[in-house]
């Protein structure tokens, strides 16, 4: 598996560019409208841009520059560029003869009315906030004024007002080259074309019933496929929503019906639901893939857990588990692992595993956690499972010169022969008590016990 951040360098030049002005509106609509679909990171990216072509229409900087300004690191800045890519918000190109230089041209967001006439974003948008706030939101960019129907619009034309010979300027008009397209053309028209839906098997369903095929507009179809992508509907289940939504007098299907019954089915979960729902089935099938790769349920659990969470977030876990704090040595180390290693944030999360769990140390240690991240980022470990493989290896290898040393034949001790051999240096004491024992000849022992016997008689006289 590859990262595609991992190509990108702080030290990369960037030339950034605008052709518009965005002017407040645009900020506006930025904020209400794709700020829920791309996240608070893009748009934070995009305005960051904004603010660097204030003065210009270009500026040539680092990347480091751009990283420092929207507190990203190197993942998260490829993340929030390439949804800005993916909304028409950012062009970006690569130099053909220089791998670290980049231009990006920003563009200005689509009207409120081009948004919500865009039905790919408008349900996008809805599927985020819901009807209600869809709603509002349409109601504060698209209202109309209160009294418009008691007026008649009475506006000039063009060519009511100018007298303009065309004929005349046919020659000049051919030499002029073409206008340049619009730079952001409907999401829907650029998405749709993907489309895998089937609709000769989704029509031969709907011909067995009331519905004609002349019944489906262009508006429906393109609702029907927006539907399919968003919600992932397949199309029997189309057929169902549909046939409910067609009217049974003149079978003609309606769009704002359709959108409604589409809506209640899989709107009325809670979004807490919907999204435990799908982490339940990502889960589910990601633990499948680890089994199949030979991972055990324990080390699956760990590798979903390092997966799901940022890194700081991840230390402060275990911290509170072990029942200890994070030192402000530990929080710069984490930041310059995150920055400036090519290892990806579950990779890392391992790393803190490995260091603070398995091997149970106190605190991360600078040294140790930069060793084996350097080690890792040389042997091109791009995902958690490798890095599980890796300390796996560790306990084999240790495991391994263990086994070795039992193996060997067993000798005297080292130590003991030394022990015997070595010549101790005795105290005095001992020397003295070590000295040759003489013991008293027979004449001098029957001497001693004569002088004994003497002593005694002397003594009981004088009694």
């Amino acid at each position: 598996m590859s990262y595609p951040w991992k190509n990108l360098s702080p030290r990369d030049t960037l030339m950034l560019t605008k052709l518009d002005i965005i002017s407040d509106l645009d900020v506006s609509v930025l904020l209400s409208l794709y700020q829920p679909l791309m996240g608070v990171k893009s748009v934070s990216l995009y305005l960051s841009i904004k603010e660097y072509l204030s003065a210009s229409t270009s500026k040539e900087l680092p990347l480091s520059d751009i990283l420092t300004h929207v507190d990203m690191g190197l993942r998260e800045y490829y993340e929030a560029r390439v949804k800005l890519e993916a909304y028409g918000l950012l062009k970006v190109y690569k130099h053909k003869n220089n791998d670290d230089r980049y231009l990006m041209t920003i563009e200005i967001p689509l009207s409120p009315k081009q948004f919500f006439n865009d039905m790919m974003l408008r349900m996008m948008l809805t599927e985020k906030l819901g009807e209600r706030l869809v709603s509002e939101l349409k109601e504060k960019y698209l209202k109309k004024y209160d009294s418009a129907d008691e007026y008649k619009e009475i506006t000039k034309s063009f060519h009511e007002v100018i007298d303009f010979n065309m004929e005349n300027h046919l020659e000049a008009f051919h030499s002029i080259d073409t206008l340049e397209q619009p730079r952001n053309p409907s999401l829907d028209d650029t998405i749709l074309k993907e489309s895998d839906f089937d609709w000769d098997f989704f029509l031969s369903g709907l011909n067995k019933h009331f519905i004609s095929s002349k019944s489906l507009t262009s508006n429906i179809k393109k609702l029907i496929e927006t539907f399919h992508l968003i919600y992932s509907i397949n199309e029997l289940a189309m057929q169902k929503f549909v046939l409910e939504s067609a009217d049974i007098s003149s079978g003609e299907i309606s769009e704002k019906q359709l959108t409604r019954i589409v809506h209640s089915h899989y709107l009325g979960e809670t979004k807490q639901q919907k999204n435990e729902i799908k982490n339940n089935q990502k889960n589910s099938k990601r633990a499948e893939q680890l089994k199949a790769k030979g991972f055990k349920k324990e080390e699956s659990e760990i590798l979903l857990h390092a997966e799901k969470m940022q890194p700081y977030a991840y230390l402060r876990s275990i911290k509170q588990q072990k029942g200890g704090y994070i030192t402000s040595n530990e929080t710069w180390l984490l930041k310059e692992l995150v920055e400036r290693s090519p290892l990806s944030t579950s990779v890392i999360n391992i790393l803190l595993n490995y260091i603070l769990i398995v091997k149970n140390a106190p605190t991360l240690e600078k040294n140790l956690a930069n060793k084996i991240a350097n080690d890792w980022a040389q042997s091109d470990v791009v995902s958690p499972e490798d890095a599980m493989l890796k300390v796996k290896g560790f306990y084999d290898t240790a495991n391994e010169k263990n086994n070795q040393r039992k193996q060997r034949p067993r000798r005297k001790s080292t130590y003991r022969s030394q022990a015997n051999s070595r010549k101790e240096t005795l105290p005095l004491w001992a020397k003295e008590s070590d000295e040759k024992d003489e013991r008293l000849s027979q004449e001098e022992e029957n001497a001693f016990r004569e002088k004994l016997k003497n002593i005694r008689k002397q003594k009981s006289g004088d009694e």
